[in-house]
């Protein structure tokens, strides 16, 4: 799992005297300040803090104790000036217990046992501008967002999973309904059974609509990996029904799944696209439709992937029909000849 941080109008802001914000979309935010002194605080997150009505809020995640994380920036620095993030954990009498601080795009950090909350500062060095678009926090591992995962392009990830005994024909290509704040793989919604399955998901806003060319070899590549000979899309909510029917009308003799919520047209030139019937069906209840109205949607619909229909059974479900059948009398072959 990936964590994503934005500079928002809500986040603190410590440097304002003389200088100018511009906050131009959710992932870029333009500061300039010809006075500031180096090493001043722009601005800081926090795990843990209050509103103006002493409510209590988080700008940041809760990190597991002990653990190591990577901090990722992506800021866009000018000449004569660039900022770098500083991490600090306290206790719960508000001392700190460590500070990690470094100028580079990459921060490698270790979680202290029994830490009350943690800050991210935004750290001045030089004067002049930049734009901010945001910072990653995730667990360091030997993949990227999961143990065995892979970055095919900048910000777009595929998992497959292949399981020991494949039995089916069929690749199942799973894309992750985008969320503005956390990038991760659907594999705990999806059942494990003897056939493959490619998870795919984005850290890009809206994930980029998942058109990338990219997209198209990874999973020609999955399909000869699991030995399929088809590929079906799914997708469970309007972004990833929209790529799961982008990719069905692509390439030939593939399936799709979506729901009816499916968003056809981004809004970007040429990207619009057609809801076709051929090899195309419904996620979900056709008697409850799952079509909900936008601004009641406040995160993706998980729950729907339950509805999805397997091929093939599960390691739990193949163990259950080897036992029922090791209980069944035995036929004794002898007796049975001379029945006929």
């Amino acid at each position: 799992m990936q964590y994503q941080i934005y500079w928002q109008p809500q986040t603190q802001l410590l440097a304002l005297q003389g200088a100018t914000v511009d906050f131009r979309a959710l992932n870029e935010v333009f500061y300039e300040h010809y006075f500031l002194p180096s090493g001043h605080i722009i601005a800081r997150w926090q795990s843990q803090r209050h509103d103006l009505n002493d409510k209590p809020i988080a700008d940041l995640p809760r990190l597991q104790q002990g653990k190591t994380y990577e901090v990722i920036r992506h800021i866009d620095m000018s000449e004569r000036m660039f900022a770098y993030l500083s991490i600090t954990f306290f206790d719960e009498q508000f001392q700190v217990i460590k500070t990690f601080s470094k100028n580079a795009e990459q921060l490698t950090i270790e979680v202290p046992d029994q830490y009350h909350f943690y800050t991210v500062d935004l750290v001045s060095a030089g004067t002049g501008n930049f734009v901010f678009h945001d910072f990653l926090l995730r667990e360091k591992m030997t993949g990227i967002l999961s143990e065995n995962d892979q970055e095919i392009a900048p910000g777009v990830y595929t998992n497959l999973q292949k399981p020991a005994k494949i039995v089916s024909k069929t690749l199942r290509v799973i894309f992750s309904e985008p969320e503005a704040a956390v990038t991760d793989y659907m594999t705990d919604k999806i059942k494990v059974t003897q056939q493959g399955v490619l998870f795919v998901t984005s850290d890009h806003l809206q994930a980029g609509f998942y058109r990338q060319e990219s997209l198209l070899t990874a999973f020609k590549n999955a399909r000869r990996d699991v030995h399929a000979r088809n590929i079906e899309f799914v997708g469970y909510g309007p972004i990833s029904s929209y790529a799961a029917l982008y990719y069905q009308q692509m390439i030939k003799g593939s399936t799709a799944i979506i729901t009816d919520d499916v968003q056809l047209d981004p809004g970007i030139s040429d990207w619009a696209i057609t809801r076709t019937i051929d090899g195309v069906r419904s996620l979900g209840n056709p008697i409850a439709p799952n079509y909900i109205a936008r601004l009641v949607v406040n995160r993706p619909k998980y729950e729907r992937l339950e509805m999805l229909p397997y091929e093939t059974l599960t390691d739990e479900e193949l163990a259950r029909e080897a036992e029922i059948a090791a209980r069944q009398p035995k036929v004794n072959k002898l007796a049975q000849w001379f029945t006929k």
